[in-house]
C-alpha cells in the first residue's frame, strides 16, 4: 500500500451507503407525508353514542363490579363465622372452668370467675368490631350476643344465683344457635 490512495472498493462502499441513505431518508419522508396527510382529513357526520351499547356495556360492568363485591363480602362473612366459632369455644371452655369451681366450692373460684369475666368482655369487644364484616342478619346476632356477654360478665363479677346464671346462659346458647344456623347459610 501506498501512502496517499485510498484502498481499493472503499469509496463505491461510501458511495453505496450514501445511496442507501438517500433511500432511506426519502421513503422515511414519503411515509411521514403519507400518515401526516391520512390524519389530516375530516370525518364526515356527527358523533353520536350507540345507547343499546352503552346500556349493556355498563350492565355488564355493574354486574361484574356487583359480583365482586359480593362473593368478597361473603368471603369476609364466612371468615367472620370460623372466627366467631373459634373464639366461641375458648371462651365456653373459660366459663366452664369457673361453672366447674363454682359447683365444687374450689379455693380458685375467684380467679375463675376473674377469667371467665375478661373472656366475655374480650368476645364482646370483638363481635362489635366484627359486626361491620358481617351481613345485617348476622349483625344484629352478633350485637345480641355481645349484649349477653357482657350481662354474663357483670354477673359473673359479682354474688349470683343458679337460676340466674342458667338463664343467662340458656340466652347466650340460643344466640349462638342462631348464629351457627346463619353462618351455616353462607
Amino acid at each position: 500500500m501506498t501512502k496517499g490512495k485510498p484502498v481499493r472498493g472503499s469509496e463505491k462502499s461510501a458511495d453505496r451507503y450514501r445511496r442507501r441513505g438517500f433511500v432511506v431518508a426519502i421513503g422515511a419522508l414519503t411515509v411521514g407525508s403519507v400518515v401526516i396527510a391520512g390524519c389530516s382529513g375530516a370525518v364526515e357526520g356527527s358523533p353520536t353514542p350507540n345507547r343499546l351499547q352503552a346500556a349493556a356495556y355498563q350492565a355488564e360492568v355493574t354486574a361484574s363490579v356487583a359480583a365482586s363485591s359480593s362473593k368478597a363480602a361473603a368471603e369476609t362473612a364466612f371468615q367472620a363465622c370460623e372466627q366467631l366459632l373459634l373464639r366461641s369455644k375458648d371462651d365456653v371452655a373459660v366459663f366452664n372452668d369457673y361453672i366447674d369451681a363454682n359447683n365444687n366450692d374450689a379455693s380458685d373460684v375467684t380467679s375463675k370467675a376473674q377469667a371467665a369475666a375478661s373472656s366475655a368482655d374480650e368476645f364482646a369487644g370483638w363481635l362489635d368490631t366484627a359486626t361491620a364484616d358481617v351481613p345485617a342478619s348476622l349483625s344484629g346476632l352478633f350485637g345480641d350476643l355481645a349484649d349477653n356477654l357482657r350481662s354474663i360478665a357483670r354477673v359473673v363479677e359479682r354474688d349470683h344465683s343458679a337460676d340466674e346464671i342458667n338463664s343467662i346462659t340458656d340466652t347466650t346458647n340460643s344466640i349462638r344457635d342462631s348464629i351457627r344456623t346463619e353462618c351455616g347459610a353462607l
